[in-house]
C-alpha cells in the first residue's frame, strides 16, 4: 500500500458560550481535519490544531509523505518529524494529525481498531471530567458564568446531564481569593466528586503556595500547573507536599519526564497525543511514566470527534491511566462525524470498536463548518473581547 495524497480542511464549530481562560477566551473550537489517501482506496482521518502554521507544516510534509507505506510509522516519523525537527521547528502538531490518519488506515486495512495496534484494550470505557469554565454570555445573552453560585449551578447541570464523577475547574480568571471560594463552594455541593483546578500557570510561586494552603482541607484531586516552569513547580511541590501536582505545560515532552521524576516536580503527567507526536508516541510516554512511578491523565486542547476518539484508543491501551480524562467536548454544539456528537454514558465514553479510529466524516457538516472559520478564530488563545488591547503577563497574580 502506498500513500497517494494528503488533504486538509480547517473548520470552526460553535460552542454553548464563550469560554474564558487565564489569557483569553474562545468563542468556538477550530481544528484542521486531515485526510490521507492510499492506492488501495483506503482513506485515513486525522485532526490537528488549527492555524496557518499548522497548515504550513502539512503543506511542507505532503511531498515527503506521498509514496510512503502507511504501515512504516517509524520511517515516516524520522522522515517528517524527528525529535530534533520537533524541537527546532515545532512541527509536532501537524505530524501528529497525520499519524492519526496513518493508524486509521492501518486499522481499516486489517479490520481492527487502533487500540489493538497499540497493544490491545485494557478498558472499553474512558471516564471524563466535566470541564468548568468562566464564560461570557452567548449571542442570545445566555450561558454567562462569573461567580461561585453560577459555577456551582452549571456544574450541577453537567453532573445531572452527563453523569460526571470528576470536575475540572479552569481558573486563573478571577482573583485567586475568589477562585478559592468558588472551589470550596464546588466541594460543598459535590462532597464525593473528584475536583481538580487549573490556573494555566497564571500564578506566582507565593500565590500558588498561599492558595494551596487555603485548600488544604478541600480534598483537591490534583493541582495543575499553578506556576510556570520546572523549577517553580518543584518549589511548589516542596512547599505544599500534601498537594498532588499535575502538568501539561511545564511538562509536555519526552525529555521532561525523567527530570520531573528525578527532581520530584510533579505526580501526574497529562499526556496529549498531539503534543507528544502522535498516538503511538503518547503510548510510549505512558510506558515511561509507568517505569518512573508517575500517574497518567489526559490533556484537552479543545477537540473535534476525530481527536476525541484518537485519545480514547490511546487511553484504552494504557494500564497506568488513573485520572479521568480532560475534554472540552461537551461544550461543542455539534461535530463533523456521521451520526453527530459522540455520547456520554455515566460520565464515560465507549471506545469505538470499528476498524481504525471507528468514525466517519459527515462531509456536509465539514463543508458547513469550514465556511465559519476566520483568521481570528484560528488561534489557540484568542483575545478576550471584554479586554481588548490588554496584554496578560505571567504571573498574572
Amino acid at each position: 500500500m502506498k500513500i497517494t495524497d494528503i488533504r486538509w480542511t480547517a473548520a470552526f464549530i460553535p460552542i454553548e458560550a464563550p469560554l474564558r481562560y487565564a489569557y483569553g477566551a474562545h468563542s468556538g473550537i477550530s481544528r484542521v481535519i486531515i485526510e490521507v489517501d492510499t492506492d488501495e482506496g483506503i482513506t485515513g482521518l486525522g485532526e490537528c490544531y488549527s492555524g496557518p502554521s499548522r497548515e504550513g507544516q502539512l503543506r511542507e510534509m505532503r511531498p515527503q509523505l506521498i509514496g510512503e507505506d502507511p504501515f512504516q510509522l517509524e520511517r515516516i516519523r524520522w522522515k517528517l518529524s524527528s525529535p530534533s525537527m520537533q524541537k527546532l521547528f515545532g512541527n509536532v502538531l501537524g505530524y501528529a494529525g497525520i499519524e492519526f490518519a496513518l493508524l486509521d488506515i492501518q486499522g481499516k486495512a486489517i479490520g481492527r481498531p487502533v487500540c489493538d495496534l497499540l497493544g490491545g484494550m485494557v478498558r472499553d470505557r474512558i471516564p471524563y471530567a466535566g470541564y468548568l469554565f468562566y464564560r461570557h454570555a452567548n449571542e442570545r445573552g445566555e450561558g454567562a458564568i462569573s461567580n461561585a453560585d453560577e459555577m456551582v449551578a452549571y456544574a450541577r447541570g453537567l453532573v445531572d446531564r452527563y453523569g460526571f464523577q470528576t470536575l475540572k475547574y479552569k481558573n486563573g480568571v478571577q482573583h485567586p481569593d475568589e477562585e478559592v471560594e468558588t472551589f470550596q463552594a464546588l466541594r460543598a455541593e459535590f462532597p464525593r466528586h473528584r475536583l481538580r483546578l487549573d490556573p494555566n500557570a497564571a500564578w506566582s510561586l507565593t500565590t500558588a503556595v498561599r492558595t494551596a494552603r487555603k485548600l488544604v482541607d478541600s480534598d483537591v484531586e490534583y493541582y495543575e500547573d499553578p506556576v510556570w516552569g520546572l523549577r517553580a513547580m518543584e518549589r511548589v511541590n516542596a512547599k505544599v507536599p500534601w498537594m498532588t501536582l499535575a502538568s501539561n505545560m511545564s511538562i509536555f515532552a519526552f525529555e521532561d519526564l525523567s527530570v520531573a521524576a528525578r527532581q520530584n516536580i510533579i505526580d501526574v503527567v497529562l499526556l496529549d497525543p498531539h503534543w507528544y507526536g502522535g498516538i503511538t508516541r503518547a503510548r510510549h510516554a505512558a510506558t515511561v511514566c509507568e517505569a518512573l512511578g508517575l500517574d497518567v491523565g489526559l490533556h484537552s486542547g479543545a477537540e473535534f470527534g476525530i481527536s476525541q476518539v484518537a485519545a480514547m484508543h490511546l487511553l484504552a491501551s494504557v494500564p497506568n491511566f488513573s485520572a479521568a480524562a480532560d475534554s472540552h467536548y461537551h461544550h461543542l454544539t455539534d461535530d463533523i462525524l456521521v451520526g453527530g456528537k459522540l455520547q456520554y454514558e455515566d460520565g464515560c465514553m465507549k471506545v469505538p470498536r470499528g476498524p481504525g479510529l471507528g468514525v466517519e466524516l459527515d462531509r456536509d457538516k465539514l463543508a458547513r463548518y469550514s465556511e465559519l472559520i476566520t483568521k481570528q478564530e484560528m488561534g489557540s488563545w484568542i483575545e478576550d473581547p471584554t479586554r481588548r488591547g490588554v496584554v496578560t503577563v505571567q504571573p498574572k497574580w
